[in-house]
């Protein structure tokens, strides 16, 4: 009712000053004929408005669907175990590594996880690994994590092109054999490339240029690559848990539990389409 003698005064105060047959145009006829209306437009209007809000949305992690905001996940034992593997091996059982790529690849992974604990992989296994990812696969990120029975502690993660760029600018001799290893066919790459690193490095002990990696080598070699940053699963009940995801400089995050014992790993991008669907109800 207020809003009726509010529109019909201002109606009237307009009407004065204007001059003498201004309002007889179609469109102000229209405009005074509507304002008796108002009353009962109201109730309509407040229903279909009721949802419409003004200001911040409070929103915290528990309000999203988790499964819509982690990556595709596998381990990288489930698709190749390159444990304990020497150079000679490698090339043996280069069917054995196109196939766990391939697998990778038609099952549109994002992220791999690296057990450095069990998987027991040599440098030059882990290089090429990341090389073919790199080439053949949509992979984001390698997490490295050390697994003692249930407990999977988290390391850190990367990309596999900074993990490729790390060792060769460690080793330079895996970039001259990258350089002429052609990957059209993988099982041939594979082949090709470990027979031609043989070779390479026949007057090097293989220990000096592929050792066996743990976190600590991993770190070192990475450098300022590697991404460390995590977030506690607890902290993420709250809105400035989320917040700290939204504003992260990293797509990628680690969430770990209380304990350390275990962690999961979240995409940033699809946290804001979440927040923008809940936003909008959509």
């Amino acid at each position: 009712m207020t809003l009726f003698f509010t529109a019909l005064a201002c109606m009237v105060g307009l009407r004065a000053e204007l001059p003498d047959g201004a309002l007889r145009d179609m469109p102000w006829l229209l405009a005074v004929a509507a304002v008796p209306v108002i009353p009962w437009l109201l109730p309509f209007a407040s229903e279909h408005l009721s949802q419409v809000r003004a200001g911040p949305v409070a929103m915290s992690f528990r309000d999203l669907d988790e499964r819509a905001v982690t990556p595709q996940m596998t381990e990288i034992e489930h698709a190749v175990s390159l444990a304990d593997t020497s150079i000679t091996d490698m090339s043996a059982r280069s069917s054995e590594i196109s196939r766990g790529v391939r697998k990778i690849e038609a099952e549109r992974i994002d992220v791999v996880s690296v057990d450095l604990v069990s998987a027991r992989m040599t440098l030059a296994s882990l290089y090429f690994l990341a090389f073919l990812l790199e080439a053949r696969t949509g992979v984001h990120r390698l997490v490295f994590e050390e697994r003692n029975g249930r407990r999977s502690s988290f390391v850190g993660m990367c990309s596999p092109k900074a993990l490729r760029r790390s060792i060769e600018r460690e080793h330079p001799l895996y970039r001259e054999v990258r350089k002429s290893t052609p990957i059209v066919d993988l099982d041939s790459a594979a082949d090709s490339y470990f027979a031609k690193l043989e070779t390479a490095a026949a007057s090097t002990a293989e220990s000096d240029y592929s050792p066996l990696v743990d976190s600590s080598l991993v770190v070192q070699i990475v450098g300022i690559a590697f991404e460390r940053d995590w977030i506690a699963r607890a902290e993420l009940d709250g809105t400035s848990g989320l917040r700290r995801v939204l504003d992260a400089e990293r797509r990628y995050l680690a969430v770990v539990d209380e304990h350390g014992t275990s962690y999961g790993v979240i995409d940033r991008y699809r946290v804001s389409l979440q927040v923008a669907r809940q936003a909008v109800g959509a």
